[in-house]
């Protein structure tokens, strides 16, 4: 909201200030699932996060600074629907999901399918994020396999550059239910469609690896990167096919 201000000159108007509603403040752990309010800090709801998923600490360490992740919340990342902002690829990998609720009640869904373009999200005038929930590793997840990548100029207090994150069940020597997630690389956190039908239930090995990267090439092109960039950015594309490059 600072950079409405500052950058395009917006008269944000009259705030309601949502930060100390304690509903919203709640993190409650189940066999299935971690239930992440909206008003819970970043610091706190990655704290709660790396408990099951400790693949998420560099993330943790990483995201915006120490003053930010105290200040602002993982709730408040997921309703910004930047396609730059850091939580979103990790939590969609992980196949999350988002509750909105209104003066209707409460509706959920995936959190991929809240993003339906650059800044517009499948939510109701009415509706704001209540919580977040995200899968635990019971069950079939105990074979989870997750990973998680900022690239960014500065180690911490900058955005990603790109933000990817994977995730797979191991059932042997067979990935299965395979999950790649991308932010900074189109108008969304988009997920690499070609790139798991390659690995949905293959064989784990060096092909099957080769066979995937250069599956991506048709999930995410340079020209559509540039796009986007030049988009949310305002810089001239070839600037931004040498940076994304």
């Amino acid at each position: 909201m600072g950079l409405w201000v500052t950058k395009q000159l917006r008269d944000i108007s009259d705030i309601v200030y949502v930060g100390q509603i304690e509903s919203f403040k709640h993190v409650a752990t189940t066999d299935d699932w971690i239930e992440i309010g909206a008003g819970v800090s970043v610091d706190r709801a990655y704290a709660e996060l790396v408990k099951v998923y400790p693949e998420f600490e560099e993330t943790h360490q990483r995201f915006a600074s120490l003053p930010i992740r105290n200040a602002g919340t993982l709730g408040g990342n997921v309703a910004n629907g930047s396609p730059i902002g850091d939580s979103m690829p990790g939590l969609i990998a992980l196949n999350a999901r988002v509750v909105l609720q209104s003066v209707d009640g409460l509706r959920e869904m995936a959190l991929e399918n809240l993003y339906i373009a650059y800044q517009k999200k499948d939510m109701r005038d009415n509706e704001f994020v209540a919580a977040i929930h995200v899968p635990t590793r019971a069950g079939q997840r105990a074979k989870l396999q997750f990973r998680a990548y900022k690239l960014s100029k500065r180690f911490d207090s900058d955005i990603s550059a790109v933000y990817a994150a994977f995730s797979f069940i191991a059932a042997g020597d067979a990935s299965r239910e395979p999950r790649l997630c991308f932010g900074g690389m189109a108008a969304t956190p988009k997920r690499a469609a070609h790139a798991e039908a390659i690995l949905a239930d293959a064989q784990w090995h060096e092909a099957t690896a080769q066979a995937a990267m250069i599956a991506l090439g048709k999930d995410i092109s340079r020209s559509s990167t540039c796009a986007r960039a030049a988009t949310t950015a305002s810089i001239p594309p070839r600037v931004c096919c040498i940076a994304s490059g």
